[in-house]
């Protein structure tokens, strides 16, 4: 995993902090068609097609797996992630897929009736959170470097700046998109990458379960945000055409006061994960030719 991914997926899951993927099983692939791994999610099984291209990259390392969680706080878990082929286009680009589940509701019986009706709350809630996640971002990271230095032996220094949601998207009454960007920095050792990203994020009840699904790549151009926005929203169509569809029970027998929330930390950690993963690849490369 490069350096950008890595860092990525550190910083989503500190902002995690503030506010496990299961073992996963197999399918084989319809004829032509991609991969399919079936994850365990509140006791019931979701099946998540891998998105075109792309490879089921969690497992690999469980280690790293591990600390991404960590980073994630309390709030949020991995459920799994996908990378795309190492020299392809989007490879070079620092793109990945990934899906969270929110820890509180993971269990709950959620459908499309449910999360219609409790939409345009959690639109409201992700507009009004960007503010008080900045706040208390600079402390967060601060404490988790620490942590993570502790655990790869080398000093660690995280940061990121100018987050800002740069609007929503997706016409289905029953999930949200919003694409976020910001800048980030990671330093590992003497190794140090910063870049801009941009995260286009997919809340939706899945068989029952409500999930988040990001796409994540650097940000040059519009075209990034552009690409983020319509390969979230068509892995969100193969999801759902590959699982059971479910009504669910009324929105008013849940709190939904910190889904969005949620899902805009998880975006954010996400993020800076992914940059910090690849720094350390470096820096252990380079003290072994040394």
């Amino acid at each position: 995993m490069n350096q950008t991914c890595f860092a990525r997926t550190v910083l989503v899951g500190l902002l995690m902090s503030i506010a496990t993927a299961c073992p996963a099983a197999d399918e084989a692939p319809a004829k032509g068609g991609p991969a399919r791994h079936v994850v365990q999610i509140g006791g019931r099984d979701i099946v998540l097609p891998a998105p075109p291209g792309c490879e089921r990259a969690d497992g690999r390392d469980p280690k790293m797996d591990q600390m991404r969680d960590e980073m994630l706080g309390g709030t949020n878990r991995y459920v799994a992630r996908f990378e795309p082929a190492a020299g392809t286009d989007d490879a070079a680009k620092e793109r990945e897929f990934s899906v969270q589940v929110m820890k509180s509701v993971e269990s709950r019986e959620i459908g499309e009736r449910t999360y219609a009706e409790v939409r345009e709350q959690t639109r409201a809630e992700l507009q009004q959170s960007i503010e008080e996640v900045q706040k208390k971002l600079d402390s967060a990271l601060k404490d988790q470097s620490g942590k993570i230095g502790k655990e790869i032996g080398v000093e660690t220094a995280l940061s990121a700046s100018d987050m800002a949601v740069l609007g929503f998207f997706d016409d289905k009454p029953y999930s949200l998109g919003f694409t976020m960007a910001m800048n980030m920095k990671a330093q590992v050792g003497d190794q140090m990458e910063q870049s801009r990203v941009v995260t286009s994020c997919m809340t939706v009840p899945v068989n029952g379960r409500l999930l988040f699904l990001y796409a994540q790549s650097d940000f040059k151009s519009e075209e990034d945000r552009k690409w983020g926005e319509q390969a979230v929203t068509a892995w969100r169509d193969a999801i759902l055409a590959a699982n059971p569809r479910v009504e669910g029970p009324s929105a008013s027998l849940f709190d939904w006061s910190s889904v969005g929330r949620s899902g805009l930390i998880g975006g954010i950690i996400g993020c800076l994960v992914g940059l910090v993963s690849w720094l350390t690849k470096k820096k252990k490369a380079k003290d072994l030719s040394e």
